[in-house]
């Protein structure tokens, strides 16, 4: 059985980073679009695609991931962040580059949803970088993105959309160059690093909407998994991160709330849920161990 906990909130204006069954002359038309004055973030279900042939998972974008992180109201930590002077030293595989790309973006929405905009150019700086070892030069480079970012830089809004664009023409770019493994790579780092950040924050802080927002992004793990699964040859390191996924996968449905909730086939409320520290301890430790493997 599936563990159901709240819908994933998507954000309505925005993009889909890892979209089901949209194709890059799509994405191109709606790029063409003037976005809406506003943006607006709804819950929506969260779905993935049924045909395991199709790689093309509904995944968030590492903006949806970190608002449902942000919507919990935790502050910013410097520390967190992976440092953005390490990017030169993933230039060793396709698995290092993407997952740590996938970093990147989750820590510059990490900055963005925080209002930390010098940040937040560091680490657009950091993706692009990172993303020019990925081929993805022209998603940076197009539109003058650094002199918009600069001219938008105090208005929420504008830089969100500014950088749902550069993942747009990434994903795009993935379409096209036959790099669907690369964008699931993508994902999972965004994934883990949205995980580690909530980890860590709640362990400082033992804050119950934090951990409601972290088993929230747990309900990724399955589609991620499957996901990866259809991918398992691409890359030598991708079954050792199936394995890490499903490990951290395995410790959520063992907490007692969880396996209480699968036996009773309950829909669970990640706001309400009464899960100890002790019992977040394993799952806690496998997602910063894997985080760890993922950047160094």
């Amino acid at each position: 059985m599936t563990i159901k906990l709240l819908a994933i909130p998507l954000i309505a204006a925005l993009p889909v980073f890892f979209s089901c069954g949209t194709n890059s002359e799509d994405q191109k038309n709606q790029l063409a679009e003037e976005p809406d004055s506003t943006v607006n973030m709804p819950d929506i279900a969260l779905a993935a695609a049924t045909d395991d042939n199709d790689v093309s998972y509904n995944l968030p974008s590492p903006l949806q991931i970190a608002y449902v992180f942000k919507k919990s109201g935790a502050g910013f930590i410097s520390t967190l962040p992976n440092n953005k002077a390490n990017t030169t030293k993933y230039n060793t595989s396709n698995y290092k580059k993407a997952v740590n790309f996938g970093i990147y973006s989750a820590d510059l929405a990490y900055c963005l949803f925080n209002k930390k905009y010098q940040e937040s150019k560091e680490y657009l700086k950091a993706c692009k970088d990172i993303g020019s070892y990925l081929g993805l030069d022209k998603a940076f480079e197009s539109e003058n993105m650094a002199q918009r970012f600069d001219k938008n830089i105090s208005n929420d809004d504008s830089l969100i959309k500014l950088v749902s664009s550069v993942q747009m023409k990434t994903d795009i770019m993935f379409e096209e160059n036959k790099q669907k493994h690369i964008k699931v790579l993508a994902i999972a780092g965004a994934w883990t690093e949205s995980l580690y950040i909530a980890c860590e924050i709640y362990t400082k802080d033992k804050n119950k909407k934090i951990q409601a927002s972290l088993l929230e992004q747990l309900l990724l793990s399955e589609p991620i998994i499957k996901a990866l699964k259809s991918n398992k040859n691409t890359e030598v390191e991708v079954p050792a991160l199936i394995a890490s996924i499903e490990k951290i996968n395995n410790e959520f449905n063992m907490i007692p709330a969880i396996s209480s909730a699968v036996e009773k086939d309950e829909e669970i409320d990640s706001n309400t849920i009464s899960i100890t520290d002790n019992e977040m301890r394993l799952m806690i430790e496998s997602i910063k161990a894997l985080r760890a493997e993922m950047i160094k």
